[in-house]
Parts: structure tokens; C-alpha cells; sequence
């Protein structure tokens, strides 16, 4: 049998102190490319100008995580436009409307497919925001 495998690389912020995955130690990349696609790993509310925890209100830790996330997809060649699909964990649900509101700033027309769910995250984030978008 043969593989098919597509060539995938890693992606890797332009500004280093956004990358979580190598400060904290954890068992995952920023992101993967492969084929036309770009999937950023869970991404949380980081400043960008320390890489500590901003740990703030709800609509910071949204607005600051979806500035990373943009960041992120710039540093992939890609751009908010092309997301496709977007999974957003909140720490608590009862955030589901004030983080609504800042995401309609960062897509405010034809978002792209979303869910939005809740659970225990860790480091103490109110949110943790996930994608998938083209390349261009």
C-alpha cells in the first residue's frame, strides 16, 4: 500500500513570545501547515509584549487571544478572512455573550463556522481559541 502523505510544516509565531507551547513546555506546536490549510493549536489570552498570562476581563482575554490568533495566521501567510472553522472554549459559559460581542469586532461579516463550549482550563484562562483557515 502506498502513503499519500502531505507535506506538513511547523508554524511558528514571528514574535517568539507568543509561542506557549515551548515556554510552558507543552506536548504540541503553534500550528501545522499542510496542503492550503493552516491549523492553529489552542491559543490563549498571552501579551505579546511580555509572554506572560493576561489574565484580565473576559472581553481582554478574548480580544487579546484573537489578536494572537490573527498573528498567528499572518506569521502562516494567512489572515482572519480565511478562517473557515473556530473552536472556543470559555472557563465559564455565563462569558458566552461578552465574548460574542468582542469576536463580531475580529468577524464582523460571514464569520466563519464556530463552536463555543465550556470547561476547566488551565493556567487560569478565561478562554482558549482554536482554528483552522486557508492559506493564500
Amino acid at each position: 500500500m502506498t502513503s499519500h502523505r502531505l507535506p506538513r510544516s511547523r508554524v511558528e509565531p514571528a514574535n517568539p513570545l507568543l509561542n506557549v507551547s515551548r515556554s510552558a513546555n507543552l506536548p504540541h506546536v503553534p500550528g501545522i501547515r499542510i496542503g492550503d490549510y493552516v491549523f492553529l493549536s489552542g491559543m490563549g489570552p498571552i501579551d505579546p509584549l511580555t509572554g506572560e498570562r493576561k489574565h484580565g476581563s473576559i472581553a481582554e482575554q478574548v480580544r487579546t487571544t484573537l489578536n494572537n490568533v490573527k498573528h498567528m495566521l499572518e506569521s502562516a501567510g494567512s489572515s482572519l478572512e480565511r478562517v473557515v472553522r473556530v473552536h472556543v472554549v470559555l472557563a465559564d459559559i455565563a462569558d458566552i455573550a461578552e465574548m460574542d460581542r468582542v469576536y463580531r469586532e475580529f468577524f464582523p461579516v460571514d464569520p466563519p463556522a464556530r463552536s463555543a463550549w465550556s470547561m476547566q482550563l488551565r493556567f487560569g484562562n478565561g478562554c482558549e481559541i482554536e482554528c483552522v483557515a486557508l492559506v493564500s
